[in-house]
């Protein structure tokens, strides 16, 4: 288990990911910022369940922000 962890990925632009208290499969809390090369109009999603506690993904113009409490650890 570790207590700390961060990796950058791009894509579309760069994604940072920080990780806190993460198992092999499951952490306790994970968010991500992100900026994408391609505007768009501003989204919201909420999600409760399906494996997580709750999920929260902000996306407006080209920024985006994602927040995961008690879920599956993302790919690294």
């Amino acid at each position: 288990m570790k207590l700390i962890d961060f990796y950058r990925k791009e894509d579309f632009g760069p994604e940072y990911v920080f990780t806190l208290l993460k198992g092999k499969r499951r952490s306790f809390l994970q968010f991500s910022f992100y900026w994408n090369g391609y505007p768009d109009l501003p989204y919201l999603q909420i999600g409760i369940g399906n494996n997580r506690l709750i999920d929260i993904i902000f996306w407006c113009w080209k920024f985006g922000f994602a927040f995961e409490l008690f879920g599956i650890t993302w790919g690294s």
